[in-house]
């Protein structure tokens, strides 16, 4: 993924342009058509634009040839306002990308192994923190690109002084995460003279010895660019066509994707650490130190909340998936990207763990193919019961769109337009069943009533 070939592939979402401005207390942030149109003016722009932006980010949202020709194009042609909800894929679209772009790329070495890094020998070891390391210095995870741009997050103060112990406690719940239950080769950590084997079992002997265990599940928008211009952060979201009409249009309804995490935090008298617990563009399913600080366009909402015996069951589930996902990767070695979109997006393992907690997920998009989970294993089940957004004929329930936002209130949101179509939608929507008549010609339907057809069976279906 990081040789030359693999770069132009794949050009990321980042570049995406969002005109309206953000509300007046964000006036920080620019909107990228106001960046392209000053440094379009470059003619060696574009090419380092198609090359460097964007292949390391959080969440994922990677552009196929036909998408990455077509974005050139348009810059190139100064046709900044084409851009404006660019790509605009369907979720099956997005898949076709993924798919395309692993097939021009072709180079398994280029992709990750298939085998998070996470995979050791078993041991017995101390828990090692307070850990050692100093924290990150401010511009640590920023790369200059030339043209008074950098790629990158900045460095959270606050989260960076507990990094240490953050990074130490990521690496112990990766590792007894891949404990299988039934295997007795397992790597244990000793704590307080306890020797323990499961990242559920850690935790719950910290809480016993003081610590505050809090996990929340988080939602915000993906920041696909992660870009920052003379100083100033810039939008960069990644569309989605959900392919559901607006109520008194002819369009159908767009939306940035949202990426969402559960968050581990412990504060106590020997651990304090802050995790994120996610499935990311690298291909890992798992726990990661937190250090920097989002952009605050993405915004951000706790949307469930778990403590005591309920953030360890969180914790436990967390430590199937990972201890699943790697099984899966071992004998699917030629997954593309490391699996992501086939094995889901980071949201995917994450509505599993609401799927388990609260009955049903608020999530999406959702991709995951079921059939890489045939099993009658936990993680298996849960996969085989998520309502899947990359099926044919079967358009999102509007209530996980509006429950994936990072906002509560709609007029938080810093995108006019989209505020404008889900607030004439959301009475709509979230009355009845999910709407499905009265779509464009692109999609493959041929006419709206047999969508609503269609569409009420597949919903009756579901829901029986």
């Amino acid at each position: 993924m990081r040789h030359a070939a693999g770069l132009t592939v794949l050009t990321l979402a980042g570049l995406l342009l969002v005109p309206a401005p953000l509300p007046a207390d964000e006036p920080s942030a620019l909107p990228l058509s106001q960046v392209m149109a000053e440094l379009s003016r470059n003619p060696d722009f574009v090419a380092a634009v198609s090359t460097r932006l964007g292949h390391h980010p959080k969440a994922g949202g990677i552009l196929g040839p036909d998408e990455i020709k077509r974005l050139r194009e348009l810059i190139l042609g100064e046709n900044f306002e084409a851009l404006d909800r660019f790509p605009a894929l369907t979720v099956r679209g997005l898949g076709r990308s993924v798919w395309l772009a692993g097939a021009v790329l072709n180079h398994p070495a280029d992709a990750p192994s298939g085998r998070p890094a996470t995979v050791k020998e078993p041991l017995d070891d101390e828990l090692g923190i307070p850990a050692a390391g100093e924290a990150p210095a401010q511009g640590a995870f920023l790369s200059p690109l030339g043209f008074g741009l950098a790629m990158g997050d900045r460095t959270d103060p606050t989260l960076a002084a507990r990094y240490a112990d953050g990074r130490r406690l990521a690496e112990v719940l990766n590792r007894l995460s891949l404990n299988a239950p039934d295997d007795g080769r397992r790597s244990r950590i000793i704590f307080a003279g306890q020797t323990l084997d499961s990242p559920a079992a850690l935790l719950g002997a910290l809480a016993a010895a003081g610590h505050d265990v809090d996990v929340r599940d988080a939602r915000y928008f993906a920041n696909f660019g992660d870009l920052i211009y003379q100083g100033r952060d810039v939008l960069t979201p990644f569309w989605l066509d959900t392919e559901l009409p607006v109520p008194g249009t002819d369009r159908t309804l767009l939306v940035p994707v949202s990426h969402s995490q559960h968050e581990v935090i412990v504060r106590g008298p020997v651990v304090n650490a802050d995790l994120s617990f996610y499935f990311g563009i690298d291909g890992e399913a798992m726990f990661r130190p937190s250090v920097t600080r989002d952009q605050a366009w993405v915004m951000g909402r706790v949307a469930h909340r778990y403590r005591g015996p309920d953030a360890l069951e969180v914790v436990r589930l967390a430590g199937a998936i990972v201890r699943a996902y790697d099984a899966i990767k071992r004998h699917h070695l030629d997954l593309p990207f490391g699996g992501y979109y086939a094995l889901g997006v980071c949201n995917d393992i994450n509505a599993m763990i609401e799927l388990h907690m609260q009955g049903a997920t608020t999530l999406f998009p959702l991709t995951l193919d079921p059939e890489f989970f045939p099993g009658e294993g936990e993680v298996d089940r849960l996969a085989q019961r998520l309502p899947l957004d990359s099926a044919r004929g079967v358009p999102p329930d509007p209530k996980r769109i509006l429950g994936a936002l990072p906002v509560d209130d709609l007029s938080a949101l810093p995108f006019p337009a989209l505020r404008q179509d889900l607030e004439a939608g959301r009475a709509a929507w979230t009355s009845g069943p999910p709407p499905h008549g009265d779509r464009p010609a692109v999609v493959l339907l041929s006419t709206a009533a047999g969508a609503v057809i269609i569409g009420l069976w597949f919903v009756r279906r579901r829901r029986a």
